[in-house]
């Protein structure tokens, strides 16, 4: 069946409002209901008037410092400006306001309140404001009465600067004479240190103490450590060279010529020497050849030994007297060294003791100092603070008046009228955007376009919401053309066989299989109904006879399954589902021998199955028959319903699927629906068939049953 003309179900306010008038005018009687209070209430119009002040986010420059004081951040300038806009509205500052008012001979007090509640009153009906991307701030005030609201706001305005510029420096007075005393005090104290820095300068002759002054008695010390210890060196190679020369008996190398040298180099021993020597030759020359008992052998071997022993006596007493002197001489040299290493430690202590005593009063001069100069700056800072307190406590600071208020003039705000027109405007938006709204949110399907859009198949069928004769007649229509359907498949394929499932309800899968089977018997087709919906068994079947539970459970046969259905005047064939409703599906090679049977006995068999979503008797059967309409029913089922059952089918993948939408809203398919329906019943076209506009129509129908109304005669209590 061909539904690519159909319309879509599309929202269309026309019929929404239609559809859903009662929640129209529901919702367009409570909002009015609920705006008349607020009409009578807010509908006043009122006199406003306001002053304007800004805060500067930075101070005027002070006498120490080129730079401003300013806000570091946005927000610390925000929350200064929140603390000025709550100053505004202080009971102090009210009330400041209202006694100049008093003394300006300006009473604008109400007799009836007192100051207090009066102050109060003003604190809640002043509004202070931030004017967006300025510096400006509004303090505005508004009444039912021009009265002295421009005075009250300007009084008010003028006592909050006057605040603010006496608490921006807080007790100026007692600052200043505390800062003048903390001054006085710090000179006093200057005045001392320098003194005892002085009698240090007179010490230790100097006249300025600085990081880079250096003690002089630092260079001497240090010389004198480096003496000390060339003399310890001195001594220490000193008293050596004596001891290894007491213990060797001969000087180093390092002390001079030694003992051996000084001999063999001395004249008069080498002179002795050498007559030794001469006359050790001539003796030799003269004994020689002679025997030892010869006379002149003895007395010449006795002179050969005495010049012998006198040249070893003379050496000897060479050595010893050079030995007295080299060790006299070295002791003098360890004497010596011994005294100026101890000079030199004496006067090392003394030169320590100096530069200790030395550095100890310029450590102290130095802490005079640095306390001279902390004072000092101290000092300097209170001058400053001092400079600012006395200057810059009559300057403007950061908060100035930029225009006062002017007295008003023109009344504000909307009235009764205006707010009531408001009131319904808003009650008719409503009224038509709800409708509208709850078909947006309505999730279910509607149309035959929403439902092949789901499942990706064109409807094989579809049928209208039979709500009256005409949508009745049209009905039937639809069901000769999914009849005719049926026919053209049966002789494509050759198949007779269809089995019908829901999504959830069963009742409309029911109705659809009864009126097409009506439709193909009228047609001089035999049709058989069964009824395999284990889910809920159908009521036009008697439940005591014997039917297909009863015959998959092998308990019955074959041959009295077929029962006469009465129906619509129609007297159909149908099986039941039995006596067995709790059996569920069962043998499903019986089954199918029943189905061969029946394909002998009919020209279509049109099976009812349980829905798809709630029992699983559907997918067994599905896959048995292979072959399945799915009747979706619109306004019952939702999208995501219709999708777990596309998925469902996807799964089982039977031989071919067919669609069939039902229960179809007649507003709710919109555009020509109404007309295709009137052209087919009264076979002429919509021009020749609508004399009147459908206004008209509607307003005529109004008339005439409003007629009825009053034409018909009342009742008489019985006498």
């Amino acid at each position: 069946m061909d539904t690519s003309n159909l319309p879509g179900r599309g929202i269309k306010p026309l019929l929404s409002l239609r559809k859903h008038y009662r929640l129209s005018i529901m919702i367009w009687l409570l909002v009015v209901l609920v705006g008349l209070p607020v009409v009578w209430i807010k509908g006043k119009s009122y006199f406003y008037t306001e002053s304007v002040f800004q805060v500067s986010p930075n101070y005027m420059k002070t006498l120490s410092s080129d730079k401003e004081v300013e806000f570091q951040s946005n927000s610390q300038y925000r929350e200064f400006v929140n603390h000025l806009s709550n100053t505004v509205k202080r009971y102090d500052v009210i009330q400041r306001a209202l006694k100049k008012l008093r003394e300006a001979n300006l009473d604008v007090q109400p007799k009836a309140l007192s100051e207090r509640k009066f102050i109060e009153q003003l604190q809640k009906l002043v509004m202070v404001r931030a004017i967006p991307d300025t510096y400006m701030v509004r303090v505005g005030l508004e009444g039912q009465e021009k009265g002295r609201l421009a005075d009250i706001v300007n009084a008010i305005t003028t006592s909050f600067l006057e605040t603010t510029k006496s608490e921006q420096i807080f007790g100026s007075v007692e600052r200043v004479e505390a800062l003048q005393a903390n001054s006085d005090k710090l000179q006093l104290e200057i005045t001392q240190l320098e003194a005892q820095r002085v009698k240090f300068s007179e010490q230790l002759g100097l006249t300025t103490f600085g990081e880079n002054v250096v003690n002089p008695y630092d260079s001497m010390l240090s010389q004198a450590r480096e003496r000390h210890t060339v003399a310890a060196i001195e001594r220490a190679q000193a008293q050596a060279t004596l001891q290894a020369f007491l213990q060797q008996r001969e000087t180093p190398s390092s002390a001079g010529r030694s003992i051996l040298e000084m001999r063999l180099q001395d004249n008069g021993l080498q002179a002795l020497r050498n007559e030794v020597v001469k006359r050790s030759e001539e003796l030799g020359r003269a004994t020689a050849g002679l025997e030892d008992k010869h006379p002149a052998k003895k007395p010449a071997q006795t002179e050969l030994d005495a010049i012998n022993k006198r040249l070893q006596s003379s050496e000897a007493a060479f050595e010893k007297a050079a030995f007295e002197n080299i060790r006299t001489r070295l002791s003098a040299t360890l004497q010596q060294t011994q005294q100026v290493e101890a000079e030199i430690l004496l006067t090392m202590k003394t030169i320590e003791g100096q530069a200790a005593k030395y550095a100890s009063g310029f450590q102290q001069a130095m802490r005079l100092t640095s306390d001279i100069q902390k004072r000092e700056q101290e000092q300097k800072e209170v001058r400053d603070r001092l400079n600012y307190l006395q200057n810059e406590r009559g300057a403007i600071g950061f908060v100035r008046l930029v225009t006062p208020a002017l007295p008003a003039e023109m009344p504000l705000g909307v009235g009764k009228t205006k707010l009531l027109a408001v009131v319904l405007m808003l009650a008719t938006a409503l009224a038509l955007l709800a409708p509208v709204a709850l078909d947006l949110l309505d999730r279910r399907i509607y149309t035959v376009n929403d439902a092949e859009k789901l499942l990706g198949i064109p409807a094989a069928g579809w049928q209208l919401e039979v709500s009256d004769r005409a949508a009745e007649l049209y009905a039937r229509e639809q069901t000769r053309r999914f009849a005719s359907t049926l026919i053209r498949n049966k002789a494509r394929s050759g198949k007779l066989v269809f089995s019908f499932t829901s999504v959830k309800s069963f009742t409309s899968t029911e109705s659809v299989i009864i009126d097409v089977a009506i439709a193909l018997q009228q047609l001089g087709l035999r049709v058989l109904v069964v009824d395999a919906n284990s889910f809920a068994p159908s009521p036009l079947f008697n439940p005591t006879l014997a039917g297909l539970s009863d015959y998959l459970s092998g308990e019955a046969e074959i041959d009295g399954l077929v029962q006469p259905l009465a129906r619509h005047e129609v007297t159909l064939s149908g099986v039941g589902f039995g006596t067995r409703p709790d059996a569920g599906i069962q043998r499903l090679d019986r089954l199918q021998q029943a189905m061969a049977q029946w394909r002998e006995q009919f020209d279509f068999v049109l099976i009812s199955l349980p829905p798809i979503l709630l029992s699983a008797d559907a997918e067994l059967l599905i896959d048995a028959l292979g072959q399945v309409f799915l009747v979706l029913e619109a306004q019952s089922v939702s999208k995501g319903e219709a999708t777990r059952a596309k998925r469902l089918l996807e799964k089982i993948d039977p031989e071919a699927v067919g669609l069939f939408v039902s229960n179809i809203p007649m507003f709710r398919g919109g555009g020509y629906m109404q007309e295709l329906m009137v052209e087919t019943l009264a076979r002429k076209s919509m021009g020749d068939f609508m004399s009147l506009s459908n206004l008209r129509l509607q307003f005529e129908v109004l008339k005439a049953r409003w007629a009825q109304r009053r034409m018909k005669p009342k009742e008489h209590p019985p006498e």
